[in-house]
């Protein structure tokens, strides 16, 4: 990140709050993640619960104290910033490392045998997506390599971005399937803590995402007709007659 967006955050109250709203977002993900569903004795669900709600009220408080301190001179706001935006990253990557480490040594994805021989009707949309996924192994350890990958690339710098890009593909995607598969509250809401994470991480930079997908031209060869017209009529009969052709395999197989 710029120096000149530095000295813009620490100039905005907004974006104080913002940058430390999501460092306890994030962070409530990270202790969701430790507390493992109420499995760890030293970190029961009172503990894990009790941090997050001191956690989101600090967010609320250490911003007044910063934008403070920052009109009275006596605290640096880039070195501040800068410390949260790597405790960011790093809540984020060891979140996402750590769902990927599960899959590969079997802790998710797996069913017990008293619920997986029950018939398909039976099931509940959580497991029915948890047998899924788990059927290929193969499959789990590619998206937990994409995981352990995106979230190595949070821990530096310069590879922040393409990190990010990559982990929302994947958290958008699993946070849909947690609310139209109706998986646990838990799994809900690190899944979107996490989603949040990362798209505030691509926030940061969205002028290069918008340079990358919007202003590249593309250096592959292409038809060059001379009319925009010809050229809009030709996209949007790729739309309609694959549309039609949808509609006729319909009627074909009433």
């Amino acid at each position: 990140m710029s120096e000149q967006s530095l000295l813009e955050i620490s100039n905005s109250f907004g974006k104080k709050i913002s940058t430390s709203l999501i460092l306890a977002l994030e962070f409530s993900a990270l202790l969701l993640l430790l507390g493992n569903g109420g499995n760890i004795p030293w970190l029961p669900p009172v503990l894990v619960f009790s941090m997050i709600g001191i956690s989101l009220v600090s967010a609320l408080l250490f911003p007044l104290l910063w934008h403070f301190s920052e009109r009275k001179k006596t605290q640096n706001s880039i070195k501040i910033y800068g410390f949260m935006y790597a405790a960011i990253r790093y809540c984020i990557a060891f979140s996402i490392i750590a769902f990927g480490w599960k899959k590969f040594y079997g802790l998710q994805f797996i069913v017990p045998a008293e619920i997986s021989n029950r018939p398909m009707n039976q099931q509940s949309g959580e497991w029915l997506t948890w047998f899924y996924f788990g059927y290929s192994h193969a499959y789990g350890i590619l998206i937990a390599s994409i995981q352990i990958i995106g979230g190595c690339l949070l821990l530096f710098k310069r590879t922040v971005l393409p990190g990010a890009v990559i982990l929302f593909s994947v958290l958008f995607n699993l946070t849909l399937i947690n609310v139209f598969y109706q998986m646990n509250a838990g799994a809900l809401l690190e899944s979107l803590l996490l989603t949040i994470g990362v798209l505030y991480l691509m926030l940061l930079d969205y002028k290069k995402i918008i340079i990358f997908f919007l202003k590249t031209n593309s250096e592959l060869p292409s038809v060059n007709l001379k009319s925009v017209v010809v050229k809009n009529i030709i996209r949007f009969s790729v739309i309609v007659l694959s549309l039609l052709y949808t509609i006729y395999l319909k009627n074909l197989i009433k």
